[in-house]
């Protein structure tokens, strides 16, 4: 799970990044439509949320709509770097993992020494797989789809 957390961040960051022009869409790309989420945690958004959408339907697997949360839990969903989503049924995938690092300064050098790192789960496992998230939305041709889920009680499991 964690390579995939890992390729999907990098990856919405090189579309980010670079940025995309409407010539540089692959020839079989998907029509897209708006299509925004909000998440929440107890009622409350969570921030730097990474929100996947995975096509239930057999149309059209290949385009991956992704997005990070803001500070007040939005992602406008993009697929491969543009705005929206393909019309279909998907499931939601959300996850949020921190690290906590232990460091000490070393005496003769002075250079800063990472000794210990423990990495959590901020959200849910459950909503962290197609199997066992709850999570459904359904993109629309002919409406911008807003909606809000929430990903239940904050907790904070190391793994």
């Amino acid at each position: 799970m964690m390579r995939r957390f890992l390729f999907v961040t990098l990856i919405s960051s090189i579309m980010l990044f670079i940025g995309c022009s409407q010539s540089a869409k692959p020839l079989d790309f998907p029509d897209l439509y708006p299509c925004t989420v909000i998440i929440t945690q107890e009622g409350k958004p969570v921030a730097d949320a990474i929100v996947e959408f995975i096509r239930q339907d057999a149309d059209n697997t290949k385009y991956v709509p992704v997005q990070h949360t803001n500070n007040k839990g939005i992602a406008v969903m993009t697929t491969y770097g543009f705005t929206g989503a393909p019309a279909g049924k998907y499931k939601i995938i959300v996850t949020k993992n921190v690290e906590d690092e232990t460091v000490i300064k070393d005496k003769d050098t002075g250079e800063i020494i990472i000794v210990s790192e423990t990495k959590y789960k901020l959200i849910d496992p459950a909503y962290s797989d197609t199997k066992t998230t709850p999570l459904e939305i359904e993109v629309l041709k002919e409406k911008n789809v807003k909606q809000t889920f929430d990903v239940g009680k904050a907790i904070k499991i190391k793994y």
